[in-house]
């Protein structure tokens, strides 16, 4: 039996149903993709690089996967990296078919598709640099044997960027795809159609309200099954993400937003409650942010190789090794002190209250430039001699934590 025979066979439901509806809806001119909005995550290769690989200067010549590609994923990243090698696999031979219309439109020469199960991707033959698994394993059967595979072919330094459902934040999709397996409803147009009759006299308290506010998918009819009709779905807390990469033999290398995962961008330390919070490690405190939170929809993280150098990507501030750290913007939103007001500096980030800074504070953060180390802003600031590094340590420490600064930490060329 072939490859792709034995992702078609009719036993696969979630490969029947991407074969009926392919999803993303489809687009048909990549140069009419809006990529710089916040919602697209295919520049996050480009933006996040030091997230990904803070000991390295960019670049994009590298080996590219998207695992469970979709309708346009995999051209996207070849359009938008054209230096990159890109391969894109599916089950669905409707999603890869149009991949291929957008790879002769668009000339994309160094993209590859195939139809593959995730599971299977050492049949590809080949290891990468990076692996881009988003909205994937939490339609598998087996979640930890599909990222076992994808880590089976990741290069030694490389990094796996995955997102999976989060259950707190998509209770109301839950709620409803609940509601309408006990209606009998299957994949079929008028199951369809009862979904949008479903919508359309929702209650106005109803907790999946939220979640229609933002969700960028359901316009189509594809969405609305992939979303409310998926005959494979399950979500995972922070807990079970964790859990997940360990299982596969893999290691968690971070949140792509921490400040998801911390409290200092929603409690100041005057309220009692934040001394609580700060009591726990790491792995506690990411599961308590979560439940304190309660509408994060789905985990953006990365996952390595236990053999990777943990001093190549780690950021810690256990010793002085920070002061050699390269801070990078993320975020650049700001107000400056108003003294006449005493109104302090901040920095802020939606929807969290502003963060104050104090003069020192902001001045420094002024100073970050992407080519200056945390020692060169702190002494442009406070002049030469000694450092205060418990001082510099509080600041780039909340930088980090909040999500405002990512950091290079020791280049190489």
């Amino acid at each position: 039996m072939t490859e792709q025979e034995k992702v078609s066979r009719p036993e696969d439901p979630v490969a029947r149903q991407y074969e009926r509806w392919a999803y993303p809806t489809a687009c048909s001119d990549l140069a009419a993709m809006p990529f710089d909005s916040p919602h697209l995550r295919y520049q996050s290769l480009k933006k996040l690089f030091a997230l990904f690989w803070p000991e390295r200067s960019y670049r994009e010549d590298l080996e590219i996967l998207v695992a469970g590609c979709g309708t346009i994923a995999a051209a996207c990243y070849a359009y938008l990296f054209p230096k990159a090698r890109v391969v894109g696999i599916d089950v669905s031979s409707t999603s890869l078919a149009h991949e291929e219309f957008l790879k002769r439109k668009h000339g994309l020469e160094r993209l590859t598709l195939r139809q593959c199960r995730v599971e299977d991707a050492a049949s590809l033959e080949a290891t990468f640099d990076f692996i881009v698994c988003q909205g994937v394993l939490h339609h598998l059967a087996d979640p930890v044997a599909g990222l076992r595979a994808l880590g089976g072919v990741l290069r030694r330094d490389g990094v796996i960027d995955l997102m999976v459902y989060a259950p707190y934040g998509r209770a109301g999709v839950y709620m409803f795809q609940e509601l309408f397996r006990l209606m009998g409803l299957q994949q079929a147009p008028q199951d369809v159609q009862t979904v949008k009759d479903a919508l359309a006299c929702l209650s106005p308290q109803h907790p999946l309200r939220r979640y229609l506010a933002f969700a960028l998918d359901l316009d189509g009819d594809e969405g609305l099954v992939d979303t409310f009709l998926h005959c494979r779905d399950r979500a995972f807390s922070v807990a079970q993400c964790l859990d997940l990469v360990e299982q596969a033999g893999l290691v968690f290398q971070g949140w792509q937003d921490s400040g998801l995962y911390h409290v200092e961008g929603r409690l100041s330390p005057a309220v009692p409650l934040r001394a609580h919070f700060d009591r726990l490690d790491d792995r506690r405190l990411w599961q308590a942010v979560e439940l304190y939170d309660g509408t994060i929809s789905g985990h953006f993280f990365f996952a390595c190789r236990p053999d990777r150098d943990p001093a190549g990507y780690r950021v810690q501030f256990d010793d002085e090794a920070f002061l050699a750290y390269v801070p990078i913007l993320r975020i650049s939103q700001s107000t400056p002190a108003d003294p006449l007001r005493r109104v302090p500096a901040t920095i802020a980030r939606a929807p969290f209250p502003p963060i104050p800074l104090d003069d020192w504070q902001a001045a420094v953060l002024s100073r970050v430039d992407g080519s200056r180390s945390v020692a060169d802003c702190v002494r442009a600031v406070a002049g030469p001699g000694p450092i205060d590094v418990s001082r510099a340590r509080r600041l780039f420490r909340l930088l980090w934590r909040v999500g405002y600064v990512m950091f290079r930490i020791g280049v190489v060329r």
